[in-house]
């Protein structure tokens, strides 16, 4: 599964770039549909932004962005709000059968 991981208007440590991708890789060993994962890490003057964008099949898709002051927490919120989504999403799919 492939899992992108993007640093915009900032430098960061690798270590926290690759807190993100283990974070994202862990969405796929969950939810086994999901085929792309997008982590976008920005810094917007004191604000640190984080963005997550999932896809996968069967209409599996999940947009999530959080903004702090603390990157890691960024990236924790972002990820957890999109595991919520895919969760709702596999509910349905699952009440659906």
């Amino acid at each position: 599964m492939p899992i992108e991981v993007t640093v915009r208007h900032v430098d960061i440590s690798g270590r926290l770039v690759e807190i993100a991708r283990d974070k994202a890789g862990k969405l796929q060993e969950e939810f086994a549909p999901v085929e792309f994962v997008r982590v976008v890490l920005n810094k917007d003057g004191p604000f640190c932004t984080s963005e997550v964008s999932v896809q996968g099949g069967r209409h599996m898709n999940a947009e999530s962005k959080h903004r702090d002051a603390d990157m890691m927490v960024a990236i924790n919120t972002s990820i957890e709000k999109a595991q919520t989504q895919l969760r709702r999403q596999m509910k349905k799919l699952h009440e659906i059968r």
